[in-house]
């Protein structure tokens, strides 16, 4: 009876596995769509923001077209919802934490720093009236900290898929690109977040999609 209940836990354990692995390659086979359209979108809207902040008196207020990044979670959004249900694995759910929560961080660092500049700038003008032209200015880089986080992000992603792919290309991006945004300031950190997207978006999905072109 204990050897029968032995061999009943094992086969257990065996089942397991192979149904997570099995539910690992069904979303790697189709997570290429969303991270190529992540990673174009971002991509796109980082390098218009760049040039308008560096070429037009709108300046940092560019920024502001970031919230088109909600447009592009409704297509993303719709094209799931286009997909055939399937069951929700642990893996695939926990993917979605992940970036979701991503997402909120992301957006809520943007949101915060947004409403905290526009009180900053009010501020340095009252010291500059009393204090003589001296001004206080306070600098944060949010693109370095969402750069950094989407590399985690995108790293937790890969060791859930068991993607050394996704792993690597997350880990340069996340690494180089945070440590470049603070490098280059302004306008420039755009296209650091731009080139961010290609290497840990874009350039894994590419490379997914031809691996299922070959299987």
């Amino acid at each position: 009876m204990e050897e029968q209940n032995k061999m009943t836990a094992e086969r257990s354990l065996e089942i397991i596995a192979r149904t997570i692995e099995q539910s690992r390659r069904e979303i790697e086979r189709g997570s290429w769509k969303y991270m190529m359209l992540w990673g174009v979108s971002v991509t796109v809207i980082a390098l218009v923001v760049g040039h308008l902040w560096a070429h037009y008196p709108i300046g940092p207020g560019a920024n502001g077209l970031w919230g088109l990044m909600g447009v592009v979670a409704l297509v993303d959004h719709f094209m799931r919802r286009r997909k055939k249900k399937k069951p929700i694995t642990f893996v695939g759910k926990n993917i979605n934490y992940v970036w979701t929560c991503f997402g909120v961080m992301a957006g809520g660092v943007g949101l915060i720093s947004g409403i905290l500049a526009g009180f900053t700038h009010l501020f340095t003008q009252d010291v500059q009236d009393v204090v003589r032209e001296t001004r206080i200015v306070y600098c944060m880089s949010i693109t370095c900290i969402i750069i950094f986080s989407m590399g985690i992000a995108g790293m937790i992603t890969g060791c859930m898929l068991n993607s050394k792919t996704i792993i690597a290309s997350c880990f340069i991006a996340g690494s180089v690109g945070s440590v470049l945004a603070v490098v280059f300031g302004g306008p420039s950190e755009m296209i650091v977040l731009a080139g961010s997207a290609v290497v840990g978006l874009i350039v894994p999905a590419l490379i997914i999609r031809m691996k299922e072109n070959e299987g």
